[in-house]
């Protein structure tokens, strides 16, 4: 078994501040194999705020991996939003903007959506996209998982149709033949745990929506990350949860996924 902990929309720079040292505990305590961060790693993508972002993942303790979101590009200095848009970031982080990570049976790959022509809309470039398809190009989904990590969905949820991701519902079945079985993202600050998939519905692609794990804006609730674990055909997520009051978090309700032939379907 393979576990992987999705945090998304750190916010650092507008972060909860009190929830910081519990969220660590949280994620020490799961013992993931890898931590994967969908983006909005910072508020307004500034170069202290990076640094912070990144003292808090180097304190996990864990192996991780990050892409960028809409908030991770300069928002008022338009010549460095158009010209150089990840320059802070790279400057923040020390990182690249996409990663690959393999972990014996699973494969994780990463794309970033993150578009500085958009205020808070994002892309799925043709580069990220032929990238990942050469990655996967020697994938045998018989012995290997593929996930893909992006900040912004690739399939809204109902009450998103905003159509914020540009190229993503072309590219999406060309992903699922390479091999792409599980999305995670961010960005909506909002939970849908397997997308679609319900009794009697199921779905080729597993896609996991995590809320927000710090944001301090105004009417922000359900802070938590997501806890999958995977091996073989089978998949399970436990969203991790705060209590407000006491600013802890813990696990709750699991879900879990079966993969029969090319479908995702939901276990009983």
């Amino acid at each position: 078994m393979t576990r992987i902990v999705h945090l998304t929309d750190l916010h650092f720079g507008q972060e909860r501040v009190e929830f910081v040292n519990p969220l660590m505990r949280a994620v020490r305590l799961t013992e993931p194999d890898l931590v994967v961060v969908s983006g909005d790693l910072t508020h307004r993508g500034r170069v202290d705020q990076f640094r912070k972002a990144m003292a808090f993942l180097n304190a996990l303790g864990r192996p991780f991996t990050v892409v960028p979101g809409n908030h991770d590009v300069p928002l008022f200095n338009l010549p460095k939003r158009l010209l150089s848009p990840f320059r802070n970031w790279r400057k923040g982080t020390g990182l690249p903007t996409t990663s690959d990570n393999d972990l014996g049976p699973l494969k994780v790959v990463t794309a970033n959506t993150a578009d500085p022509l958009q205020w808070r809309g994002g892309i799925l470039r043709d580069d990220d996209v032929a990238r990942i398809r050469a990655d996967l190009s020697t994938f045998d989904d018989r012995t290997t998982c593929a996930v893909l990590v992006c900040h912004h969905p690739l399939k809204e949820p109902p009450g998103f149709d905003r159509g914020e991701t540009k190229g993503a519902a072309e590219a999406l079945p060309g992903l699922i033949n390479t091999g792409v079985r599980i999305v995670l993202s961010g960005h909506l600050h909002s939970w849908e745990i397997g997308l679609g998939i319900a009794q009697g519905s199921p779905r080729p692609v597993l896609m996991v929506q995590t809320g927000t794990a710090l944001c301090a804006r105004e009417g922000e609730v359900d802070h938590g990350f997501s806890v999958l674990d995977i091996q073989a055909n089978e998949v399970s997520v436990t969203p991790w949860l705060v209590n407000e009051d006491q600013a802890v978090f813990g696990p709750k309700e699991t879900h879990r996924f079966s993969r029969k032939g090319d479908l995702w379907y939901l276990r009983a």
